[in-house]
């Protein structure tokens, strides 16, 4: 939808910026204005991120950029903490969350990976954002956060907390952007070490019924779950083809080195524990 939407809006030459809104948010009156005078005062940014609260208790973060884990785990910067004040400052981030972000026309030009495919069409839900950030970022184009451009959002209110359906993207998603973005060497470190550790502390979590996800799934059919993560990596590899082929895409547009991405894991990291 969000591809369809851009394409349309890039048939006027003058459109210089793109604001995507998922459709379970409020927007505060002045946050386009917000994000348009950050974006102007940093040129080399290809997104802006709005400071996203919870629509129910707006004192609580929803979001304020995307974070990183070792093993590749996306995840929302700020995320359900109370908002103290700690988010109050506009400050580079790693990438803009798909739910209510602003994007510059040149950035998305850049990095598409067909004609009028600024987000991956694959992905359908789920990660498509945290892509996006990557091809951006390795592109050479930043990102930065606007804590004055204001959106009220309902965390999840599309497919719920936890589901077959979510299950099933979150999983096969996360793979598809390792393959496509990530460099080698931390590439087989992930699918061959960290990724089975991660999969045994879920189980072990589940089973006790441990951390966030272990509650959401104590209410679920845990076999249903299981069945779609495992139709999830048979996905993964029906289209490693097509994964590689973008891969190259991605990577052809590469515009930095090695260094800079390390200090990527360095500075917009979350912990592992807290991705559970």
């Amino acid at each position: 939808g969000y591809n369809v939407g851009i394409q349309k809006a890039f048939e006027e030459k003058n459109i210089e910026y793109i604001f995507v809104l998922n459709n379970d948010t409020k927007l505060d009156e002045k946050c386009l204005e917000e994000l348009v005078i950050c974006a102007k005062k940093h040129p080399e940014a290809g997104s802006i991120q709005s400071k996203v609260l919870n629509f129910f208790d707006p004192e609580k973060i929803d979001c304020a950029g995307i974070l990183l884990s070792t093993d590749g785990v996306a995840t929302n910067r700020g995320y359900d903490e109370k908002d103290s004040g700690q988010y109050d400052n506009e400050a580079e981030i790693f990438g803009a969350s798909g739910a209510a972000s602003l994007f510059s026309r040149k950035a998305l030009e850049k990095t598409k990976l067909s004609a009028g495919e600024y987000f991956d069409n694959s992905y359908f839900a789920y990660y498509e954002d945290v892509d996006l950030a990557w091809r951006l970022r390795l592109a050479g184009f930043k990102s930065y956060f606007c804590p004055k451009a204001l959106v009220h959002h309902v965390h999840s209110a599309t497919a719920g907390q936890i589901s077959g359906f979510k299950a099933y993207y979150l999983n096969r998603n996360r793979f598809f952007t390792l393959i496509k973005n990530y460099p080698f060497c931390r590439l087989v470190l992930i699918l061959f070490i960290l990724t089975p550790v991660r999969y045994i502390f879920l189980l072990f979590r589940v089973i006790m019924k441990k951390g966030r996800k272990g509650a959401e799934f104590s209410g679920q059919s845990k076999g249903a779950v299981a069945k779609e993560i495992l139709r999830a990596w048979g996905s993964v590899v029906a289209n490693f083809p097509s994964l590689v082929r973008k891969r190259r895409i991605v990577w052809k547009n590469k515009k930095v080195n090695c260094s800079e991405i390390r200090r990527w894991f360095r500075e917009y990291k979350v912990k592992f524990s807290k991705t559970f």
